[in-house]
């Protein structure tokens, strides 16, 4: 009887789940992976081909306000861009401003939201993305707590992003942490917790990624040191990484010198692949 109980509960439990995802099948503006719904929203720009290169965008840790400005990074992206599909990702537990919300919990947006089971749901839906377009590159573009979670994907899943676009990184999460609580005083940055810390993983990169860290140069929320440490650790591995500080402070993710910047690596890759096609036709 106990164990016909235990089948009968766990029936129950997944009947239930897949009910309440029933729903998640509006493939340009949510995905289903790993047994989460993670809201998105997607763009493309006028032109693509079979294989597009896929930008997927991370919104920070937005701790007063429910984040909307991935949808619009990626659709100035889109705008700008020729074949790309850009997609702006809503990280776990959180809200949109239209009162979307993914699966997962949220946290306390101090760092504590950067751990593997966060990080495990956002590569899956990425995975999903790429079954989906069939890119030619995949480019992750993150700021700020969404910036840390880019890196630390690169390091878990070493084999699924090409190029990771890092901006206003707190990518050494203990050493932020010190400075917020200096910066802030507030005891919810007091002392160092368990999670997942960008340069601590480094030793996980795969040679095949290329990385691009952007901070601001009067960042005084991830201060340009933290990125500054995470490009030494890279660098020491031999790997491809380079570093550019950007006028402005903290909220610089809009801004022309950030949109220009990926619009130049989005260009870079395109032109590669018309070289390609073009030698391939030659031969």
């Amino acid at each position: 009887m106990n164990r016909f109980l235990v089948v009968l509960t766990a029936t129950m439990i997944l009947f239930l789940a897949n009910l309440v995802h029933a729903g998640c099948k509006d493939i340009l503006n949510e995905i289903f992976a790993g047994n989460n719904c993670t809201k998105i929203r997607t763009y493309k720009s006028a032109v693509v081909t079979d294989n597009p290169i896929l930008i997927v965008v991370l919104h920070g840790d937005a701790p007063f306000k429910n984040p909307g400005y991935q949808y619009r990074f990626a659709q100035l992206v889109a705008n700008k861009n020729s074949n790309v599909i850009t997609v702006g990702m809503l990280r776990p537990g959180y809200t949109d401003p239209t009162g979307r919300t993914s699966d997962g919990v949220k946290g306390d947006a101090i760092g504590d939201n950067y751990d593997e089971k966060r990080v495990n749901q956002l590569a899956q839906a990425i995975e999903e993305l790429i079954k989906m377009y069939s890119p030619s590159k995949v480019i992750l573009a993150g700021h700020s707590g969404g910036a840390a979670i880019t890196a630390n994907i690169i390091s878990l899943f070493p084999l699924l992003i090409d190029h990771a676009f890092i901006v206003s990184c707190p990518c050494d999460v203990n050493a932020w942490r010190e400075n917020m609580f200096s910066l802030t005083n507030k005891s919810i940055f007091r002392g160092n917790i368990d999670t997942l810390s960008p340069i601590d993983l480094v030793d996980r990169l795969s040679k095949k990624t290329t990385i691009s860290i952007l901070v601001g140069k009067n960042d005084k929320v991830a201060i340009p040191i933290l990125s500054e440490k995470y490009k030494k650790a890279v660098t020491k591995k031999g790997l491809k990484i380079t570093l550019a500080l950007i006028e402005g402070q903290h909220d610089i993710f809009l801004s022309p010198d950030i949109i220009n910047a990926i619009t130049g690596i989005i260009n870079d890759y395109n032109n590669a692949n018309s070289a390609d096609t073009k030698s391939r036709a030659a031969d």
